[in-house]
């Protein structure tokens, strides 16, 4: 893949490298400097970030030497930055942001003249106190699949109808950890927000007590059980929208839908094969499913660096229009960047973005493990039976121990 680099040059001036660094004053650049980026990504093939840098880095005369991490990237991050042998840069999702601020291993950026290329949901899921500390690289939220080469369009039916329909719903989560970020939609159709909403911000209480709770945890306990739950949320959950079921799900399942799915009996969907709607109301309110992005945050000890100055151009790409075109590109991702998304062609994509439409952006407290796990076990409970007392009662109980942890009592 060629990306064009029109206008490069005077996008990484001096200047602007300085400004997404967070500082005025730009040290000296180092010959031949190395920029490190940690991926959590499992193969470079999966990693939509890699072939732009790379192709930057070698008209700019900077080594990109980008890490793959599969597994404890977040932590290992943490771990490292303080010691000075962590990376340059990190990408991931948003919802890290809060506790990598938490940390202390994270600098705030500043987008310059390319503030205005990103929406302010982008911004703000990468925001902690009003500061930005990671630049936008692509977006994603959940919508409902169909296959269309073996199923029903979906279209004016209801919740219910899909989960009694033959095709039935399947919506990834662990038979004990759940999955509240798939089950937020079906929980904000009932009323209920993760947390509760100020003013456009998330606050600190959770949500899941107001009036719409006792419905949404009935209607757990008494259909969650023809929630299809595919065992490892990944491979069986294409599977199943290659088998003809609808599926909650986001991007990452368009894509991976298309792929030949070892021990699975149906075959690889194509684009077109592949239909995205939006996800009905089971509740009756409006669906306001999560919103996620992801982005590239800058280590606390790249201040001061020789290799700062690169770290800074490096940034600067990664919020331009060309660098984000050659990730949709890559990695079939949606565009941070505006003038990025209006070059995207995939309609699936683009299907995902108008069933968003009423997507909150995810928050991204230091606390949300402690919430997702709590909520996420008790929704789990309550779909399997294996809880006491009455379903409300129990979700309550759930929520006040993680409101108790949260207040500090």
């Amino acid at each position: 893949m060629k990306i064009r680099n029109r206008g490069i040059a005077a996008v990484i001036a001096v200047g602007a490298a300085a400004a997404l660094m967070g500082t005025g004053i730009a040290p000296a650049q180092a010959a031949n400097p190395t920029v490190t980026i940690w991926s959590g990504a499992k193969t470079a093939a999966e990693n939509p970030i890699n072939a732009a840098l790379v192709a930057f880095g070698k008209k700019n005369g900077i080594n990109i030497n980008i890490v793959l991490k599969p597994t404890g990237l977040r932590e290992a991050f943490i771990a490292a930055v303080p010691t000075g042998k962590g990376p340059d840069l990190m990408i991931g999702a948003h919802d890290w942001t809060g506790q990598l601020v938490g940390a202390g291993t994270v600098a705030p950026v500043t987008l310059g003249a390319a503030a205005s290329k990103f929406s302010a949901g982008a911004k703000a899921g990468l925001s902690v106190g009003g500061k930005l500390y990671g630049v936008p690289t692509w977006t994603e939220n959940i919508a409902l699949l169909w296959n269309k080469r073996d199923g029903v369009d979906p279209k004016g039916k209801t919740f219910q109808q899909l989960l009694d329909s033959k095709s039935g719903l399947a919506i990834p989560h662990d038979v004990v950890k759940g999955d509240p970020y798939h089950f937020s939609s079906i929980a904000s159709s009932f009323g209920n927000l993760l947390f509760t909403r100020n003013n456009g911000d998330w606050t600190k209480t959770i949500g899941y007590g107001g009036a719409g709770a006792a419905g949404y945890a009935n209607f757990l306990a008494t259909q969650g059980k023809k929630i299809i739950m595919p065992a490892d949320g990944w491979d069986k959950t294409a599977c199943a929208l290659q088998s003809g079921n609808y599926v909650i799900s986001g991007p990452w399942m368009y894509n991976h839908a298309q792929d030949t799915i070892s021990g699975c009996s149906a075959s690889a969907l194509t684009k077109g094969q592949i239909g995205i709607a939006n996800i009905p109301s089971a509740g009756g309110s409006p669906v306001h499913q999560f919103s996620g992005v992801y982005g590239v945050w800058k280590s606390v000890k790249v201040a001061g660096k020789s290799n700062a100055l690169a770290v800074g151009k490096v940034l600067n790409y990664i919020a331009s229009a060309d660098a984000q075109l050659g990730f949709y590109k890559a990695g079939n991702v949606i565009p941070a960047n505006t003038d990025a998304l209006k070059n995207v062609s995939d309609q699936g994509l683009k299907g995902f973005g108008v069933a968003g439409q009423g997507a909150y952006p995810m928050p991204s407290y230091v606390f949300m493990d402690t919430v997702w796990d709590k909520i996420g076990r008790a929704e789990a409970a309550l779909i399997s039976g294996n809880y006491t007392g009455s379903a409300t009662a129990f979700l309550q109980k759930a929520v006040a121990a993680a409101q108790s942890l949260i207040d500090g009592k």
